[in-house]
């Protein structure tokens, strides 16, 4: 269950990131919103935008990311999710 304490790395088996929430506690809605936040090796930090992802559901949090990336995924709400990567 995400989220875990620490930094994340993308691996050579997924070019992408998916998550698949599975509680929303913000206001009953039945989605969360999820971004995704980088640390490359080059220094600094950037994240992409949120993307409202159904509750229950597979969806992609960000794409073509190169393996060994450093990353987390930010769950709005205090929600909790599944993370393929």
């Amino acid at each position: 269950m995400w989220p875990t304490s620490g930094l994340a790395h993308a691996t050579s088996y997924c070019n992408d990131i998916n998550v698949k929430p599975t509680t929303a506690a913000g206001g009953g809605f039945n989605y969360v919103p999820v971004r995704t936040c980088f640390y490359p090796t080059t220094g600094g930090s950037y994240c992409n935008a949120y993307r409202n992802i159904t509750v229950g559901t597979w969806g992609l949090a960000a794409t073509d990311v190169k393996d060994g990336t450093a990353f987390i995924v930010e769950f709005a709400w205090d929600s909790q999710g599944l993370v393929a990567y």
